[in-house]
C-alpha cells in the first residue's frame, strides 16, 4: 500500500462516525458530513498527503481509499469533472460541496468511477 500512497489519482473518503463534522474544520466550513456521505476527489501531490488531511480533519474517524492511479496530472484534473458529473447524475451533492455526495453506497460510487474512467479513455490503473 505504501507504494500506492506515493501516487496521484482518484480516491474516495468517508467519515466513520454518525456525528456531523465540517468538511474543512480549520475554516469552519458550514457543509457538514457524517458516515452517510462520501467524497470523491483527486490527489494531485500524493494519496498520502491527501489522506493525512482527512485523518486530521475528521479526528481519524475516516476511511480514505485510493481508487485509481493516474500519473498524468493534466488528465487527472480534466477527468475529475467528468467523474463528478457522472456521480452527480445519480446522487445529490452535500450542501455547496461539489465533491461530497449524500450516499453511503461506496460500492456504487466505486462502480461509477471505474465506468467513467473506462469511458474517458484516460490512462489509469484501478487499485480500489
Amino acid at each position: 500500500m505504501s507504494s500506492i500512497l506515493s501516487n496521484t489519482g482518484i480516491y474516495i473518503a468517508f467519515p466513520t462516525t454518525p456525528v456531523l463534522k465540517s468538511i474543512y474544520r480549520p475554516k469552519n466550513y458550514k457543509t457538514k458530513v457524517s458516515s452517510k456521505h462520501t467524497k470523491v476527489g483527486i490527489a494531485k501531490d500524493s494519496f498520502d498527503a491527501r489522506s493525512k488531511g482527512y485523518h486530521s480533519n475528521f479526528d481519524n474517524e475516516v476511511i480514505f481509499t485510493p481508487l485509481t492511479i493516474i500519473e498524468d496530472i493534466d488528465a487527472l484534473i480534466t477527468v475529475e469533472q467528468y467523474v463528478l458529473s457522472q456521480i452527480a447524475s445519480e446522487f445529490k451533492r452535500v450542501g455547496r460541496a461539489r465533491e461530497w455526495f449524500n450516499t453511503d453506497n461506496h460500492k456504487r460510487i466505486k462502480e461509477i468511477v471505474a465506468q467513467s474512467l473506462s469511458n474517458s479513455g484516460v490512462h489509469h490503473q484501478y487499485v480500489g
